[in-house]
């Protein structure tokens, strides 16, 4: 099984569709190869410039006279900037203190990224050769993601003031007037003294080619800083400045924008995350993003399913999971999936419920009618998914009836056999376990998914009653059944008392270990009033609760790892979501604890919160312990700041 590159140590500045990942020292300095490793990397990370799915710059290293600068700082900023401050400790000094500082700054912005250089002394003068290494690889984010670089290639073309390299519509110019060196790099030379530094600037210019389906959306407004202060503040600032720079849209709807799902390896449109993200986002919707809520929808509406295709999942009137230029490939995972994927059972009711949630602002009342036709077709898709199981069964028919089978639920199967195997939020391949560590075989119906299919069928009922279009009681009918089959079905028992399973299997099995699953009931209105309250006691517990956020799954299953990916781990968004039903049901002191423990956890990342950190706990450790893979910024984890904000009592 392939490592994928460690991520929890790096730096990140995004500006979608560009990415620029520096080392833990701050450095641009390409992978550590081991020795007879060919093109495989150190799994310790990755560094590089990086537009839309292509690292298109793997190194610029930087030296003084010919010394590399000892790091001591690097800071990120708000608008995409990163600071690097080093020590040049070769140049001997008056004293045996350092005599050279070097302060470099990144500024990621679309397409461009810019990179200054100032070199100060405590000596009276000293003359200067500062030089830059650079080096260009074209690889695909696939096979970074799998750990394997193409060996560099030099550029196409040179002159005294830019070089130049090109793969296919890949482009990448490096501008820098007068330091262009025949060998393809960057050099100046100059003199500074004391209280006159010595500066240097170089930019980068990266083009995508024709076939790119995202491309940059101009930015918004960003929100002014007047918000709380303290870590809370931090906390806000930070993960509202991540989230401007993961908008995009697509080439075909450029006036529609969305956050990306996440960087490095989901710079792109994810039915799932993008909606969630917007729904998270919401309260801000006029503030921080116009319109981010009806440019998701509007931009998931443009690739709704329209046919039957078993290898893209695609069904009449489903949202998509994922859209990227061209097929991925991830040979370790088993996966190739089609530019245009619809792997996912939850995309289509979460899409529902952002166009409810959205039509009840007011806000944008000509967006939401524009989508009515797009919302018919939804609705469709959603009764047809909750009537019959992936294969066929009805919920009347002795398939439906017999103790096994999931038919009268939402449930997946991947017919393609090259698709995801689990297309829930928790997609990995051991995410569905019992509590004796067995997998679930498919189909799997999950809990949540019933309740956004709930709250998406009582939600769009309303909204068509509003105005005037058919079919509101047929979803109601159906959000009435599903709710009654739900009640029957999904609740068990252990010790603790009775929790909603995270899934039934393919056999109507339900899986007897409690996981963060239930906290996405709450507020959906699939639970009534007692199991709301069993639910947050069982988030609010030790077992699931581990001082920072909500466990995938209980600490008393057989599978339970901290550092399992969806079996043990703690998801900020997971949380967030949680905090978000605990809200909306009424239970503020249970919500905010969930919010003190991302708040402690978001401390330990830089007053940021990941995409997912391990699950050990608060008492066993003073700081929340990174997940290696995970990564940063990603939308729902940035986004899950606001819902942290308003558990604390902060209006926004």
């Amino acid at each position: 099984m392939t490592v994928q590159p460690g991520l929890h140590r790096q730096y990140c500045s995004v500006a979608a569709p560009t990415q620029l990942w520096l080392d833990p020292d701050g450095r641009l300095a390409g992978e550590i190869k081991p020795p007879g490793a060919g093109g495989s990397a150190d799994p310790a990370g990755f560094t590089g410039l990086l537009h839309g799915d292509t690292r298109m710059l793997c190194r610029a290293l930087v030296r003084v006279n010919g010394l590399e600068p000892e790091p001591a700082a690097v800071e990120a900023e708000p608008g995409g900037v990163l600071r690097v401050r080093g020590l040049v400790r070769g140049i001997p000094g008056l004293t045996e203190d350092p005599a050279v500082e070097l302060l470099q700054t990144w500024t990621v912005t679309p397409g461009v990224v810019r990179h200054t250089l100032q070199l100060r002394t405590s000596l009276d003068s000293l003359d200067v050769e500062l030089g830059i290494e650079l080096a260009a690889d074209f690889t695909d984010m696939a096979q970074i993601r799998l750990s394997r670089f193409r060996d560099p290639s030099g550029p196409i073309s040179a002159d005294q003031s830019a070089l130049r390299w090109k793969e296919g519509g890949k482009a990448l110019t490096v501008a820098a007037a007068g330091a262009v060196t025949p060998d393809g790099h960057l050099t100046w030379h100059g003199t500074l003294g004391r209280g006159r530094p010595f500066e240097a600037e170089w930019q980068a210019v990266l083009t995508d080619d024709d076939d790119a389906v995202v491309a940059a959306r101009p930015p918004a407004a960003r929100r002014p800083r007047t918000g709380p202060a303290g870590a809370l503040g931090l906390l806000l600032d930070n993960s509202l400045d991540e989230v401007a720079g993961l908008r995009l849209a697509t080439r075909q709807l450029p006036d529609a924008p969305f956050i990306a799902a996440g960087a490095p390896w989901y710079f792109t449109l994810f039915g799932r995350d993008s909606l969630w993200a917007a729904r998270l986002l919401l309260p801000l919707d006029n503030g921080l993003d116009t319109g981010l809520a009806a440019g998701t929808l509007r931009a998931l509406a443009a690739f709704q399913g329209t046919r039957t295709d078993a290898a893209a999942a695609e069904e009449p009137g489903k949202i998509l999971h994922e859209l990227r230029s061209k097929e991925l490939v991830l040979e370790s995972q088993g996966l190739r999936l089609p530019p245009v994927y619809f792997g996912a059972v939850d995309s289509t009711p979460l899409w529902l419920c952002l166009l409810g949630e959205l039509w009840r602002t007011g806000r944008d009342d000509d967006a939401v009618r524009s989508l009515l036709p797009n919302a018919a077709r939804a609705a469709e898709w959603l009764l047809a998914a909750g009537a019959t199981g992936p294969d066929g069964a009805t919920a009347n028919d002795e398939a439906g009836n017999a103790a096994a089978g999931n038919a009268g639920f939402l449930s997946y199967r991947d017919a393609s056999g090259h698709g995801l195997s689990n297309q829930g939020w928790k997609d990995s391949r051991d995410a569905m376990q019992f509590r004796d560590g067995r997998q679930a075989e498919g189909p799997i119906a999950l809990s949540e998914v019933q309740g956004y299919a709930y709250q998406a069928a009582m939600e769009t009922a309303e909204l068509f009653d509003a105005y005037g279009e058919p079919g509101g009681q047929a979803l109601r009918d159906f959000a009435a059944a599903l709710r009654l089959r739900f009640r029957e079905r999904f609740w068990v028992e252990d010790d603790g008392g009775p929790f909603p399973a995270m899934a039934l299997d393919g056999h109507g099995v339900p899986l007897d270990i409690p996981g963060s699953n239930m906290g996405h009931l709450l507020g959906t209105g699939i639970l009534d009033a007692a199991e709301a309250r069993i639910v947050a006691d069982r988030l609010v517990s030790p077992e699931l609760f581990s001082g920072y956020g909500v466990h995938t799954i209980s600490r008393r299953a057989a599978g339970f790892w901290p550092f399992s990916y969806h079996c043990g781990s703690v998801w900020s968004h997971d949380t967030g979501i949680a905090i978000r039903g605990l809200l909306a049901e009424g239970f503020i002191a249970e919500a905010r604890i969930l919010a003190d423990g991302l708040l402690a956890a978001a401390a330990s990342f830089g007053h940021r919160l990941p995409e997912v950190f391990a699950g050990v706990r608060a008492e066993d450790s003073g700081v929340a312990v990174p997940y290696p893979a995970s990564c940063h910024p990603q939308a729902w984890s940035s986004a899950s700041a606001v819902v942290v904000a308003q558990a604390m009592g902060v209006g926004l």
